[in-house]
């Protein structure tokens, strides 16, 4: 596959600037990305507090990540440093936040018509905690209003998605999705962005 190659591999690693360790595995696994330098960092005791990310503070709820998209900044939990699977997972659902920044309305579209399927199916679960508890809070008025909570909720999902897709972990305890709809997902990532190169 394309993004097999020690190539891409290099050139995608090299659009990151780590302080701490870098994820390299993830790095061959990952369609071609093409972009400005992104800057990932991390930090202990990470919380999501009223639009802030904090760290080593009492309040708001503790989170693996942050993206800061016009900065082209990553913030990640510190403690993931000792679970590898775990960071590429991650990491992984933290760049494709920017890819999701840029991609085209026909495949934004054609993606939300597939969650928008797993919903009149009656789908329940997904691929990490922040797509699920959007999931489990979004009503029919939201999904017919295509609204801001619509929205958010497709990108979370999308992220997750990419980290599976992209990551070495096959299974992990915020996966709820049952398998079929997890192979549907592979199969449209595999069809709409596997095959490209992506701009972050």
């Amino acid at each position: 596959m394309k993004h097999s190659s020690r190539t891409v591999h290099s050139r995608n690693r090299a659009l990151f600037r780590f302080w701490g360790v870098a994820p390299d595995a993830v790095f061959s696994r990952l369609p071609e990305l093409r972009g400005q330098q992104i800057y990932v960092s991390y930090r202990p005791g990470l919380t999501a507090w009223r639009g802030q990310l904090l760290s080593r503070k009492q309040k708001g709820d503790a989170v693996y990540a942050g993206s800061f998209l016009r900065k082209r900044r990553i913030v990640l939990e510190q403690q993931m440093v000792k679970t590898p699977r775990v960071l590429e997972r991650i990491f992984v659902h933290e760049v494709f936040h920017f890819v999701w920044s840029r991609l085209s309305r026909k495949l934004r579209d054609s993606y939300a018509q597939m969650i928008m399927d797993e919903f009149r199916r009656g789908i329940k679960g997904e691929l990490g905690w922040s797509a699920d508890s959007m999931k489990i809070n979004l009503s029919a008025e939201d999904r017919e209003a295509l609204n801001r909570r619509w929205k958010d909720y497709l990108c979370e999902s999308f992220c997750d998605t990419a980290g599976l897709m992209y990551g070495r972990a096959t299974r992990y305890a915020e996966m709820t999705l049952d398998r079929d709809t997890r192979e549907a997902r592979r199969q449209w990532m595999l069809d709409h962005i596997d095959n490209r190169a992506l701009t972050i």
